[in-house]
């Protein structure tokens, strides 16, 4: 057959990631799922675009952000548009900040990572701050300006608030805030971007607080040049470039609070920034639950811009409980985690545990994920049909064994799936099988060769492991391997990762004694 040639408006994978605001990987799948064709040169054509942009964004399930920009298209420019007209022309009302950020789409704060601190955490993540007219005050990604307005209620002068954003409404509406509340302009409160803006910076600040943007949408070799330009690794989401974006002009001995995702203090992905956390003197940490609803959960760090040898003592509070922790004592958690959510007693008890002997995984097994069908609407039956084969969820998986199936796919569709584990492990003789999407543990010894769909994962031990497959599944369901996996770990999910890192306790007396420890309670 012969090649379609291409056409000027036929766009590459990239561009047409970009266009649709996913991942290139999404857009593979797509062609492969045959959603979108190519021109047999690497390109997507153009009819095809158009097709999918009629026949299935936002139609059915894809991806949740493409579909998201097309059920929650807000227009940004009519928004600003609103917003500054009532900025020019009517009297100034000091809640049009909290306006504007209701009235922007979910899409475009899902984007551009824009979730504005409410007023009564920057209240509370400024209480006891002592500052005065000499004061130096940064806040690199200011939005509608509350931790500015908060510095001046607490003695900074306009003159040395220093706010940066790349929102120009929101950049107007915190000039305008601090202009109703002093008479004076804040002049260094600025439309732009403070991660190209800091290496140009002549000046250091004694006190840098802020909620950067979580996640924030931006082009992978743009994020990898920052990571390099500040030196972060592989910590390279947004809220950690900011991070050390900011203690790059933190004077010494200055003070900085952070508000971050409660991800930011526990997935490998932020190791490095941990790092950098931990080579300060860290204050206080506090859990504030879902500010924002049920998208995310947010934590603050407050943190002293002096080198720490962690023996400081930090507050945590978590959920209403207040207990305080030794810093090295974060420094021996698996990842650098900064697991504030467990006391200072159970670390106690955490560290007693690491005395004895245990095993883990580290090395020693091989990992599959579930299977992603990408559709299982279309590829997967509620009924058995010929040649049909059962497959199971992550919420059918028990200790004691699975539920009965309630979906069915066909092996000889696997070509068209989206991702899937060898076909040597999903047959292996005995393999594990755990539920991904948990904050338990949930294993069970599967020896009749299962399918299982991507809520769940799977793992088949090397041979030299000196337990079985169905003695680690029992270990690992145990209460106390369970204690010790929320201490340590404290995820939504339970990845690979975390279960490489968790200490296996073989001594079945500790688990015996934890278990009479707990039922006494």
């Amino acid at each position: 057959m012969k090649k379609r040639t291409s056409t000027p408006q036929d766009l590459s994978f990239t561009e047409t990631a970009h266009l649709f605001q996913v991942a290139r990987e999404t857009v593979a799948n797509w062609v492969k799922e045959g959603y979108l064709e190519t021109d047999g040169q690497n390109r997507i054509t153009r009819d095809s675009i158009r097709r999918f942009e009629q026949k299935y964004a936002g139609k059915i399930k894809l991806h949740a952000r493409a579909n998201k920009l097309h059920k929650d298209g807000v227009d940004v420019e009519e928004v600003s548009k609103i917003i500054l007209d009532e900025l020019h022309h009517k009297a100034f009302d000091a809640s049009i900040g909290d306006r504007y950020e209701q009235m922007l789409s979910e899409s475009f704060r899902n984007k551009e990572g824009v979730f504005y601190t409410p007023m009564n955490i920057v209240d509370d993540m400024m209480q006891g701050v002592e500052a005065d007219d000499s004061t130096l005050f940064l806040d690199p990604c200011c939005g509608t300006g509350n931790f500015l307005v908060k510095a001046v209620e607490k003695g900074v002068s306009p003159q040395n608030l220093y706010g940066f954003d790349t929102d120009p409404v929101a950049v107007m509406i915190a000039r305008r805030r601090i202009k109703e509340m002093t008479g004076q302009e804040a002049s260094h409160v600025v439309c732009s971007d403070f991660l190209k803006e800091c290496p140009e910076l002549k000046v250091c600040f004694d006190m840098v607080y802020t909620n950067p943007p979580w996640g924030k949408k931006i082009p992978k070799a743009d994020r990898d040049k920052l990571a390099k330009s500040y030196q972060s690794g592989s910590s390279t989401d947004t809220c950690s470039l900011f991070l050390f974006a900011a203690l790059s002009v933190l004077k010494a001995d200055g003070l900085m609070g952070l508000l971050m995702p409660e991800s930011f203090f526990n997935i490998k992905i932020f190791e490095n920034a941990r790092k950098a956390v931990l080579l300060q003197t860290i204050l206080k940490i506090k859990d504030y639950g879902k500010p924002f609803g049920n998208m995310y959960s947010a934590c603050a760090i407050w943190l002293r811009n002096t080198a720490s040898e962690g023996m400081n003592e930090v507050d945590c509070f978590n959920g209403g409980n207040a207990y305080k922790r030794i810093q090295k004592s974060f420094k021996a958690m698996p990842k650098h985690i900064l697991n504030y959510w467990t006391s200072d007693k159970e670390m106690a008890y955490v560290e007693q545990l690491l005395q004895s002997p245990y095993l883990t995984l580290k090395g020693h097994a091989s990992w599959g994920l579930g299977i992603v069908t990408g559709n299982n609407a279309a590829l997967c039956k509620t009924i058995k049909r010929r040649n049909y084969e059962a497959v199971y969820k992550g919420s059918d998986i028990f200790p004691d064994g699975l539920r009965k199936a309630s979906l069915f796919l066909n092996p000889k569709d696997f070509s068209r799936y989206q991702q899937m584990a060898s076909l040597r492990m999903l047959h292996a003789p005995e393999k594990l099988i755990y539920r991904f999407i948990s904050n338990i543990l949930v294993f069970y010894c599967d020896t009749e060769q299962r399918y299982i769909l991507n809520s769940a994962n799977m793992l088949v031990l090397d041979s030299d492991f000196p337990l079985s497959s169905k003695e680690l599944a029992d270990i690992l369901n145990s209460p106390l391997s369970n204690w010790l996996f929320k201490q340590l770990f404290h995820t939504h999910k339970v990845l690979r990762s975390d279960l490489e890192a968790l200490p296996i306790i073989t001594d079945l007396s500790l688990h015996r004694s934890f278990d009479l420890l707990h039922l006494n309670r």
